[in-house]
């Protein structure tokens, strides 16, 4: 179970957020900024939400020093939004915050749960970003969006659509730019992502097979399996994401065939 610190004084919203996402994550409420760096620096959080009006005026000061702290962590802003504070949203953007919640407008539980996972999937685009370089625009954006909604079940019709093209002409892309196969390519996200997650020591892997909604852990291990010869625990020891990179890198096979039931 991920750690969440929770800098977010309504009481209405902070119940809402542990009622979204029980189960699958702790929450550490944190009455300032310096509780929320206590936290990061002694236990093993995943994810801050935070309220960047929470005493009055933005500082994105701390936001930044997040970042610079603990640059894999994914930080999301729970506020409420007004003409006044559309600027001040536009440079928290710009200073690393990951996803925005916006109070009485998408924070219901469905959209809370679905924005953790966004954010959370946001922090592997480091490890991809040497990659990303080298790639056309099309492919490149098929890589992040198929990363960035690792948690939905993506096809690779729906892929093919959310970019404006055939799903044949994404897979010539893909294939120009040395990516897998569509299919294989939102498979590889998934793993991506997952890798990324069981680079946290307190994460299981039943934990994170609910958080990207495969069908059960034995289907993620099974996944493992298929395209890593390896297991969870394995991936964790070899280096997590970027190993699981390096390995999709190395994947030549082009078959696009149909949804494989244990990655579903």
């Amino acid at each position: 179970m991920g750690l969440i610190a929770a800098l977010i004084p309504n009481p209405a919203r902070l119940f809402r957020l542990r009622s979204a996402i029980r189960g699958r994550h702790a929450v550490e409420p944190c009455a300032s900024w310096d509780e929320v760096l206590r936290l990061c620096e002694t236990r093993p959080v995943h994810v801050a939400i935070i309220d960047l009006f929470h005493d009055g005026a933005m500082n994105l000061d701390p936001v930044r020093q997040l970042k610079r702290q603990f640059p894999r962590m994914a930080t999301v802003a729970y506020v409420d939004v007004t003409e006044a504070r559309g600027r001040d949203l536009f440079d928290a953007g710009r200073s690393g915050v990951d996803a925005l919640l916006v109070a009485n407008v998408d924070d219901d539980a469905v959209n809370i749960a679905a924005t953790i996972e966004r954010a959370e999937a946001r922090g592997v685009a480091g490890v991809l970003r040497t990659m990303l370089e080298g790639l056309r625009p099309t492919a490149r954006d098929a890589l992040l969006l198929a990363v960035t909604r690792a948690h939905e079940h993506l096809t690779p019709d729906d892929l093919a659509r959310r970019l404006s093209l055939s799903r044949r002409v994404l897979a010539k892309h893909l294939e120009q730019g040395g990516l897998p196969s569509p299919q294989r390519l939102i498979t590889w996200a998934r793993l991506l992502v997952a890798a990324h997650l069981l680079e946290d020591p307190e994460r299981s892997a039943d934990n994170i097979a609910l958080a990207l909604h495969f069908p059960s852990g034995s289907s993620f291990r099974n996944t493992c399996q298929r395209y890593l010869s390896a297991t969870p625990s394995e991936v964790r020891k070899n280096g997590g994401a970027a190993w699981v990179l390096s390995r999709m890198q190395a994947d030549d096979s082009r078959d696009d065939g149909l949804n494989e039931s244990d990655a579903a």
